[in-house]
C-alpha cells in the first residue's frame, strides 16, 4: 500500500502572499518578494495592481513590486477582476477606497454569492461611495476619497479580511482610526506592519478582545519580503501521514502563527505523532519545522470557540475525523457555509457518499469514524468548486487505492497549483 515518506518545502502562504503584494504596492521603492505563491487568488490581487498602475515584474523566482506610496492607486482602465478570490475583493477593497479613484470589482459565479456588505459598511461609515449588486454582492462600484474620516469601527464578527481591509484604507488618512476586535482574528497583517516599521497600537482588551490604532498618513519604507510556507497547505499532508500507515514525512519552513496552527492542536488531542520545531523568524513569522508519523486517532470534541482558527482546515480534519475510533463533533461552523462552497454541505454530502454516518445539525457536524478501513466501491467525490474539499478528499482517496474520483481538481490551482507535484514526490509505494 502507498504510504507518504519523505521531506518538501511547502508553496508561500496564500494569506501573507496577498499582504505581501499589497503592503510593497503601498511602499516608497522597490520590494523584492521570495517564495510568494503562484496561485489563480494571489495573481488576482497581482493583476489588479498592475491595473492600478504598479510595476510588478518575475526575476528568476522573486518578484519585483515597484510601490507607489500609501495614495499613489492610478485610475484604472477597466473592471477590476478578483475571480474566486474573497481576499483580494475585500482587501483590494479597503486598499483603494482612501484613494481618489473610482473602480469596479467583480468576481466569479461562487465569489459573486460572498457577502461584500460586511465590510462595505465600515468604509461607507468613513465616507466611501459603494453600490453593491442587490445590496450585498459582486458585483460592486466604489468611488474612492482621500479626505474620508478616521474613527473607531467595533467588529462585532470576526473577520481577518474586514480588519485587514479597514487597516489598508486607514494608511492613507490623516488622523486616528481605532478597530475594535471584539473576537480575535488572524494577526498577518499586524505581523507584517511590525516587519515593515508602521507604527501602530495595539491592545489587548480582554481574553478575546483586541483594539488596534493607526494615527495616519503613513510613508511606507520598501523593505524586501520572504513568504512562510503556507500551514493550511501542509495541513493536507500532515493528515494524510496520520491516517495513512507506516507514513512518516517533514515539512520545513512552515507559518507557525499561533492564529494558524489551531489544527495541530486538534490533531494532537486526536492522538496525531506530531513534532513542532521553530526555527527562525522570517518578515514577521514565526516558522519551523513540521514532523509527522502514522498515529491511530480517536475520536474528539471540537468547540465552537476555535472556528475562527479553523476555517480552513474544517475539511482535511474531517477527513482525520473519518478515521478516527468513535464520533467526532465539530461545533460552531456557521462561517463554513459563506467559504468557496457551503462547507458544512460539501462535507456531509460526500463523507455520507463513502458509507461513513455524518449527521448536520445546524451549524455542528458529527461523524462517526473507524480505524478499520471499508472496503469500497468507485464513487465521485462533488468538490462545488471549492479547491479544499478538492484535496481533502484526494488525500482520502490514497487511503482507499484512488478509487474516490474529484470530479474537478481543476479548482486546486485557487489555492495551491502544485499540490500533486507535492503529492507525488512524498507518495511512496
Amino acid at each position: 500500500m502507498l504510504k507518504l515518506k519523505g521531506s518538501i518545502k511547502i508553496s508561500g502562504d496564500k494569506s501573507i502572499s496577498h499582504r505581501a503584494l499589497i503592503f510593497a504596492s503601498l511602499s516608497t521603492g522597490k520590494v523584492k518578494i521570495s517564495n510568494l505563491l503562484e496561485s489563480d487568488d494571489v495573481m488576482r490581487t497581482l493583476n489588479i495592481l498592475k491595473e492600478l498602475g504598479i510595476k510588478i515584474v518575475k526575476e528568476k523566482t522573486q518578484w519585483t513590486v515597484y510601490g507607489n506610496g500609501t495614495g499613489g492607486y492610478l485610475q484604472p482602465s477597466q473592471v477590476l477582476d478578483c475571480g474566486n478570490s474573497g481576499t483580494t475583493s475585500r482587501l483590494m477593497m479597503g486598499a483603494v477606497s482612501s484613494n481618489p479613484i473610482n473602480c469596479t470589482f467583480i468576481g466569479d459565479n461562487s465569489l459573486s454569492k460572498r457577502s461584500m456588505s460586511r465590510l462595505s459598511i465600515f468604509l461607507e461609515k468613513m465616507g466611501a461611495e459603494i453600490k453593491l449588486t442587490k445590496k450585498d454582492f459582486l458585483p460592486l462600484h466604489i468611488n474612492g476619497d482621500i479626505n474620508l474620516i478616521p474613527m473607531e469601527h467595533v467588529m462585532q464578527k470576526a473577520s481577518a479580511q474586514v480588519k485587514s481591509a479597514i487597516i489598508l484604507a486607514a494608511l492613507n488618512l490623516r488622523g486616528k482610526t481605532r478597530i475594535i476586535e471584539k473576537r480575535n482574528t488572524r494577526d498577518h497583517t499586524e505581523r507584517l506592519m511590525r516587519y515593515l516599521k508602521i507604527n501602530f497600537k495595539k491592545k489587548i482588551l480582554s481574553k478575546s478582545s483586541t483594539s488596534i490604532e493607526l494615527n495616519g498618513p503613513y510613508e511606507i519604507k520598501p523593505r524586501d519580503i520572504i513568504v512562510a510556507s503556507d500551514p493550511s497547505s501542509a495541513a493536507f499532508f500532515i493528515v494524510g501521514a496520520l491516517i495513512i500507515p507506516k507514513s512518516m514525512i517533514t515539512l520545513k519552513n512552515i507559518a507557525l502563527n499561533k492564529s494558524r496552527t489551531a489544527f495541530i492542536d486538534v490533531l494532537k488531542k486526536m492522538g496525531g505523532k506530531i513534532k513542532v520545531k521553530k526555527t527562525k523568524t522570517i518578515s514577521g513569522e514565526d516558522v519551523g519545522n513540521i514532523q509527522v508519523s502514522y498515529s491511530l486517532l480517536n475520536a474528539i470534541e471540537v468547540k465552537a470557540s476555535s472556528s475562527p482558527y479553523l476555517i480552513d482546515e474544517y475539511p482535511i480534519l474531517s477527513i482525520a475525523a473519518s478515521q478516527a475510533k468513535g464520533v467526532t463533533v465539530m461545533k460552531g461552523l456557521s462561517e463554513l457555509r459563506h467559504k468557496e462552497s457551503d462547507r458544512i454541505k460539501s462535507i456531509t454530502k460526500n463523507l455520507s457518499k463513502i458509507g461513513f454516518k455524518v449527521i448536520s445539525k445546524k451549524d455542528d457536524i458529527s461523524i462517526k469514524g473507524s480505524n478499520e478501513l471499508q472496503v469500497i466501491d468507485q464513487k465521485k467525490i462533488k468538490t462545488y468548486g471549492d479547491h479544499r474539499i478538492a484535496m481533502s478528499f484526494a488525500i482520502l482517496s490514497l487511503l482507499y487505492k484512488n478509487k474516490l474520483i474529484i470530479d474537478d481538481e481543476s479548482c486546486i490551482s485557487i489555492s495551491y497549483p502544485d499540490f500533486k507535484k507535492h503529492l507525488k514526490k512524498l507518495s511512496t509505494h
